[in-house]
C-alpha cells in the first residue's frame, strides 16, 4: 500500500481491521507538492524506491518488519 504519512495510522487500523496484520505500507510524505520540482522529483524518485524494496524483498522478511511498525500521527494533525 502507498499512503501518505498523514493517513497511515488510519491505513493500519483497517489494514488490521481486515486482517492483514502486517501489510507493507510505503509511507509518502504529506504534502507531496512543492514549489520547487526538483525536491517533487526527489520525494518521487524516495516513494519510488521505498516500492521497489518492498516489492522485491521476499514476503517473510516484510511480514517480520512491518508486523510491529507503530505509525504515530504527524505533529500537524494532532490538535493543540
Amino acid at each position: 500500500m502507498i499512503c501518505s504519512i498523514a493517513f497511515t495510522p488510519l491505513a493500519r487500523l483497517v489494514a488490521r481491521g481486515l486482517g492483514h496484520l502486517s501489510l507493507p505500507i510505503a509511507v509518502i510524505p504529506h504534502p507531496v507538492g512543492d514549489p520547487d520540482p526538483a525536491l517533487i522529483r526527489g520525494k518521487g524518485t524516495d516513494i519510488a524506491a521505498e516500492c521497489v524494496r518492498i516489492l522485491t524483498t521476499p514476503a517473510d522478511e516484510l511480514e517480520v518488519e512491518f508486523r510491529t511498525v507503530k505509525y504515530p500521527l504527524p505533529p500537524a494533525t494532532v490538535p493543540k
